[in-house]
Parts: structure tokens; C-alpha cells; sequence
């Protein structure tokens, strides 16, 4: 893996409704094209996180024709909780790393907390607004997704 930098952003957003109705839309790892914009297709190939000694990857297929290749690291239903790694993307290299984490959180009054962190890894030589660039890029995709996600449940 190349020597770099990393990175971490973090989104976050209430949502009014139930933390377990947002996880029964949301926790399923191959459930993609019910939530996320942009997806057309997602299938799940192997069984399990890699941390339970699993080997489930997910195969994303987006509006674009590029699939994205992520694999299962951790999941905890009690806590609402998945790791994935990204392993390959559209403009994504082979040496990079890309993990985040997509969590439910429950919070009084029915409502509930969506909390999505990305830890990627940018080159040492990158400058600084090019770092800005890539974090403020993350931030905007997982925003435009939650937001999407708050107004699709809204509609239910």
C-alpha cells in the first residue's frame, strides 16, 4: 500500500423516524439500489464480515456502467453497525484505502441519528487544497445520500 495521509470525514443526520425502521432500510449490505441514488444493481457475493471470518463483497453497479467493489469488514445488528472497504472504484487505485462506517443511532422522540465516517488514505505528495478538495467531496456524496434517504422515508 502506498505511504499517504489519512483522512477522515465524518457526516452526520437526525432523521425522524424510528432508528429500526432506518435499519431495516438501511442495514442490509446488498440493499443499495432500495436507498442510495445512482444505483442500479447490487449483489452480494461470499457470506459474513471479514471480522466474524466471513468473505461477503458487494458488487454496485451505478447509473454511470462503473461498478464498485466493496467487501464486508464488521457488522453488528444489535448496533445498528457496518464497516465496508472499498476495493475497487471508478478512479480508485489499487494501493489506496477507503473504509467507512454507516451507523444508526437511536435517539429519543422516535427519531434517530445516521452517522457515516470515511477513512481513506491520500498521497504524501498531495497539496493541501487537493486534501480539502477530496474531504469536501466525501462530505457533499454521504450529505446528498442522508438527505435522500430522510426524504425517502418521509415519503412512506
Amino acid at each position: 500500500m502506498e505511504e499517504g495521509t489519512l483522512q477522515q470525514v465524518t457526516v452526520q443526520q437526525v432523521i425522524p423516524h424510528e432508528a429500526s425502521t432506518v435499519w431495516q432500510l438501511t442495514g442490509d449490505f446488498g440493499g443499495l439500489k432500495n436507498w442510495l441514488p445512482g444505483v442500479t444493481e447490487c449483489s452480494v457475493s461470499g457470506k459474513g464480515p471479514r471480522d466474524q471470518g466471513g468473505d461477503a463483497e458487494r458488487a454496485v453497479h451505478l447509473m454511470d456502467g462503473s461498478v464498485t467493489r466493496e467487501s464486508l469488514e464488521s457488522l453488528d445488528e444489535s448496533q445498528m453497525y457496518y464497516r465496508y472497504a472499498i476495493l475497487e472504484a471508478k478512479g480508485f487505485k489499487a494501493d489506496q484505502q477507503f473504509i467507512a462506517t454507516f451507523q444508526v443511532m437511536p435517539l429519543a422522540d422516535g427519531q434517530c441519528e445516521v452517522v457515516w465516517t470515511a477513512s481513506f488514505s491520500v498521497p504524501e505528495a498531495f497539496p493541501a487544497e487537493k486534501i480539502e478538495k477530496a474531504r469536501q467531496q466525501v462530505s457533499q456524496m454521504y450529505q446528498f445520500f442522508l438527505t435522500h434517504l430522510t426524504t425517502l422515508l418521509a415519503a412512506d
